[in-house]
């Protein structure tokens, strides 16, 4: 399931009128080359349209004419940008029509309608879309001072927030063409050709065919458009029929009032004698005038009032909710609700008309098949899931995960365990007994498919949750890891080598292959390589591969992004050897670090050197770090072409070496946005490394703006892929004051041997930070400082002999100033 984001034209906030025109339903994001539009107001208030959830029912409005300004400029700015447009001829055709549609909008307020997407998450609606605010003001900062400055180097992809991933810069995702450079997130109706045509003269309205024949000659003193079933209302002298389109009048004029048919119902509602009823297509009363209201819903049913109290009615006039309510039924997307006498609870139903409970409408979500979930609230404190029958069929569990997008599977969380729903079932295909369950994205027959990964107790599997045959494909074994490949094949990892298999009985072939990647599915669905030789994977078995083939796949632009750097360049290397190749790089890759070890550097150099140009990404990177890093070899050019070499075959460590390059311009101009990407490829490769390093670019502000909670989230993922920073760690969570948080990394970082460990927990204990004032304990720590060369603890400790009363020692405080000014410290003026 898509979730949509809406733009509208409106001329009022939170309230719908005829005049709105909806501008754009785009999936799960607002276009960033849209967004300068909403660059002045910024306001939220309830939705125009998606206004059916109370509280939840939070929108964004924009003052539209100063956004459209804003946007010409914005476009204007692009055009001018030597080498930035791929296409300057598409950039011009798109930038002529979507000026053009802007400037025919004419009412004053632009409305963002995230609601679908805010459903996603249990935060309230108004925070979220305060959050949406927020990141689209930051946005729009980063445009404006790149317009001011006529600079486009300075719209940075990575500072930009909440965008789309799957862009690596502005230019990119700018080029991009299925964005047609802004103009595909345009929404144009379709608008049929006409066939008839409501004509006036003398003050009466009637009806022509398209050629212009009079079917029906002036008559009616009001003919409104025509609706479902091509029936127009008409009226003349106070009374109300049906017209229809071949010019025929079907329903006789004889009501006091009349009302379209719905589109989705053969029923339209009618007025007589200050009472209301529903009469069919063919003019035949199904529920007399006998209501004192009646109001449609959505599909073929209506709310009615009957003797005072609220029920409802099918389109053929049976009651299917009794007159026992106090207020009218509203429909609120795949189920309805009604006042609860004395309660801010609504009473719902669900679109089967079955009862589920009293509830508030923030609580409240359908999920699709019937089913709905009741959201933690003031009478409860888990989520529930009800069936259609209105029965609960799962309750008491903690979490519906949102990232999966299963057809009929709902993964639920219990505690920290995990189960899987079925909404064609009803009830739990795998209880809450699984570390994970995980969407594994797979297409079988051309559409979404129900294949979910299963980890449990060190195990994995792979479970097939089918609407009609739930069952396991893969049972619960000792794979290390498995990959969907095509349709139902799996490649399966096990003590390191790889398996294809459709079934643990129906193998292609045994655990035998150090790789296995998925092709386009022409001529075969996978790749195997076993060593240097690559085999074709196919629905039938395997072969070895085609070498032209195979050359053609790895060149191929249009369909080598199923490939990484690493997979490619082992294909080519088949494709264009006449023999295998026997190797060798391993030992020289060894020969090269004892040689590195034993500080003979040039035999490093010279093993190195042999290896790489054979291709083995380890000795690039060692190459490359050496060149960096080694006196009396340094080379920035022979750095950064070795670094980027390795991280184009997929290294990870050369990946945050040529992250490094970019950073600190080694063999290179510095470059922001390649080095956030070489270190963001580095880290989504597992290295915790490349997270503190960007981690360090967010806090020191430099290459982008300081962002402290960036760095600390990317030092703690630093932390969670094994490489922790404790120092860092413990500082930034003390400039956030948190300093128990800072104490703990502190205590870390000094028992790991730290000499600033030791000199951060002298602070901690002098300044009563997190932790009571402890002043022998802060001698201790900065003394063990000294003693691992930190020569800042000087200070502190002349700081305390200065000014504690109770450890005052002038000759001590004397002493440590004049260790200080040896170290070449500056010396503070409070002293």
């Amino acid at each position: 399931m898509s979730h949509r984001v809406y733009l509208y034209n409106v001329s009022t906030p939170s309230e719908a009128q005829d005049e709105d025109k909806m501008m754009m339903e785009w999936g799960y994001e607002m276009p960033l080359l849209l967004q300068p539009l909403l660059v002045d107001g910024g306001f939220i208030d309830g939705n125009n349209y998606n206004n059916h959830t109370e509280p939840d029912n939070a929108g964004l409005y924009y003052n539209a004419p100063a956004g459209i300004e804003n946007l010409k400029r914005f476009y204007e700015f692009l055009e001018k940008q030597e080498g930035l447009l791929a296409d300057k001829a598409a950039f011009a055709e798109a930038k002529t029509k979507l000026l053009g549609y802007l400037e025919k909008l004419d009412l004053p307020y632009f409305h963002l309608d995230a609601w679908d997407v805010f459903n996603m998450d249990d935060i309230p609606h108004a925070e979220q879309a305060e959050a949406w605010r927020a990141n689209i003001a930051h946005n729009n900062r980063i445009i404006t001072k790149a317009m001011d400055n006529d600079d486009i180097s300075l719209l940075r992809y990575s500072e930009f927030m909440d965008v789309n991933p799957g862009f690596a810069s502005f230019a990119e995702l700018l080029n991009y063409p299925n964005y047609e450079y802004g103009w595909a997130s345009i929404w144009e109706p379709y608008e049929d050709e006409t066939d008839v045509e409501i004509f006036e003269e003398n003050g009466l309205w009637g009806l022509k065919d398209k050629a212009g024949n009079v079917l029906l000659g002036p008559q009616f003193d009001e003919f409104y458009d025509f609706s479902s079933e091509d029936l127009a209302v008409v009226t003349r002298a106070g009374k109300y029929g049906y017209v229809h389109k071949s010019g025929k009048l079907v329903i006789p004029l004889e009501w006091d009032d009349a009302f379209d048919f719905e589109y989705g119902t053969t029923s339209a509602i009618v007025k007589r004698d200050d009472k209301f009823g529903l009469i069919n297509i063919e003019g035949r009363m199904v529920a007399p005038t006998e209501y004192e209201s009646l109001e449609a819903l959505d599909g073929p049913y209506f709310t009615a009032q009957k003797d005072s109290g609220w029920g409802v009615l099918d389109e053929s006039g049976s009651v299917i909710v009794p007159f026992e309510h106090e207020e009218p039924f509203k429909f609120g997307g795949e189920y309805y609700h009604t006042a609860v006498k004395g309660r801010k609870n609504r009473k719902i139903f669900n679109e089967y008309w079955n009862y589920i409970g009293d509830f508030p409408l923030a609580a409240v979500e359908p999920i699709g098949e019937g089913v709905i979930l009741v959201k933690p609230h003031k009478d409860a404190s888990h989520h529930t899931l009800y069936n259609k029958d209105g029965t609960v069929c799962v309750s008491g569990f903690d979490k519906l995960n949102r990232q999966t997008h299963f057809p009929n599977l709902l993964i639920l969380r219990k505690g920290k365990k995990h189960g899987a729903f079925g909404m064609r079932q009803e009830s739990l295909l795998l209880p809450f007994e699984y570390d994970a369950l995980i969407d594994l994205q797979a297409v079988v027959d051309s559409m979404s498919s129900n294949l979910v990964l299963a980890q449990k107790d060190g195990q994995k599997g792979v479970f097939n949750g089918d609407t009609d045959d739930p069952s396991w494909l893969f049972p619960l074994d000792d794979y290390e890891n498995i990959v969907w490949l095509y349709e139902h094949a799996f490649a399966l990892k096990r003590n390191g080598l790889w398996s294809i298999a459709y079934s643990p009985d129906k193998r292609l072939s045994d655990f035998e292959f150090d790789l296995v990647a998925q092709k386009a599915p022409v001529n075969g669905f996978a790749y195997a390589f076993k060593g240097p030789e690559v085999y074709m994977v196919g629905e039938h078995g395997l072969s070895r591969a085609d070498r032209a083939e195979v050359l053609e796949d790895a060149e191929d632009t249009y369909y080598n992004y199923y490939f990484d750097a690493g997979v490619r360049k082992r294909l080519i290397a088949y494709a264009k050897a006449d023999s295998p190749d026997p190797g060798g790089v391993e030992t020289l890759y060894n020969l090269g670090l004892e040689a590195y070890d034993a500080g003979d550097y040039e035999k490093a150099f010279y093993y190195d050197t042999l290896a790489a140009e054979k291709g083995y990404t380890p000795s690039m990177n060692n190459l490359a770090q050496m060149y960096y890093s080694q006196e009396g070899y340094l080379d920035d050019d022979k750095a950064f072409y070795w670094y980027e070499k390795g991280a184009a075959a997929g290294n990870p460590y050369a990946m945050n070496g040529l992250g490094c390059c970019y950073q600190h311009g080694v063999g290179t101009e510095p470059d922001a946005d390649k080095a956030l990407y070489w270190f963001g490829k580095a880290a989504d490769r597992g290295l915790g490394l490349a997270r503190n390093n960007l981690g360090a670019i967010y806090y020191e502000g430099q290459l982008v703006p300081q962002d402290l909670d960036k760095a600390l989230r990317h030092y703690e993922q630093g932390e969670e892929l094994g490489s922790p920073d404790y120092g860092w760690l413990g500082y930034l969570h003390d400039l956030k004051g948190n300093h128990e948080k800072a104490l703990h990394y502190y205590r870390q970082d000094y028992e790991a041997g730290s000499s600033v460990g030791a000199y951060n927990l002298g602070i901690v204990y002098s300044q009563d930070l997190g932790i009571a004032k402890n002043i022998p304990s802060a001698i201790a720590y900065f003394n063990a400082a000294l003693e691992r060369d930190y020569p800042h603890a000087h200070i502190e400790l002349a700081r305390i002999y200065r000014n504690e009363k109770d450890y005052a020692d002038e000759r001590l405080a004397k002493y440590h100033l004049e260790q200080a000014e040896k170290a070449g410290l500056d010396i503070p003026d409070d002293f």
